[in-house]
């Protein structure tokens, strides 16, 4: 009995990914700068976000608290104040480190460097961004309630604990979510993405 020794044969290639129909191109060619320029506002002029992202805020405040609330633009930062009948309690300043647009941005890139230059369909892209940045945006605006009203109510110590501890876990958990659910809806292939790659 001898022993040969045959080459195994050489893999066939997966099936190539079909291009994007037209209006697949046309929709990442329109999203896809937005979202870069979406990115280059949130870095540039985050202060200007950082104000509306305050109103929001203020208005939750008002609506979930029932709390006399007053913002104010100071050249640094926009200061949301909250108090009762019996007047306004200490200030709280939305700085840059405590903003949702550094977490947002990363993801407007990454969202609009995929849909110019991916192979991924753009609605999921953009659904992807959508939840994600979502997600971000209503986790910092609770946190921001969350700070207000434990101020309120302890003072000095609240706003300590639930601004360095509390909220910096809940933004660190929010942040981590939202690009694991940004990254599994856009590398997920649905059942229409396998027929499409069916020759």
């Amino acid at each position: 009995m001898t022993a040969d020794v045959f080459p195994q044969p050489a893999r066939p290639p997966g099936p190539a990914r079909r291009p994007l129909p037209l209006s697949g191109r046309v929709l990442a060619g329109v999203a896809g700068p937005l979202l870069l320029g979406l990115c280059g506002f949130l870095v540039v002029g985050e202060r200007a976000y950082r104000f509306r992202e305050m109103a929001g805020a203020q208005w939750l405040v008002s609506h979930a608290l029932g709390l006399r609330t007053l913002l104010l633009e100071s050249p640094d930062a926009p200061v949301l104040y909250a108090g009762d009948a019996g007047g306004f309690g200490r200030g709280i300043a939305l700085s840059t480190g405590c903003s949702s647009a550094l977490l947002i941005a990363p993801l407007a890139l990454l969202a609009g460097v995929l849909l110019l230059f991916g192979t991924r369909r753009p609605a999921r892209v953009l659904l992807a961004f959508a939840l994600a940045a979502a997600l971000v945006a209503a986790a910092n605006l609770g946190r921001m309630t969350l700070i207000v009203a434990m101020q309120h109510r302890y003072g000095d110590e609240g706003f300590g604990w639930t601004h360095v501890l509390f909220g910096s876990l809940l933004m660190m958990a929010a942040g981590l979510i939202a690009l694991l659910l940004f990254l599994s809806l856009i590398t997920r292939t649905s059942t229409r993405d396998a027929e499409a790659d069916v020759p």
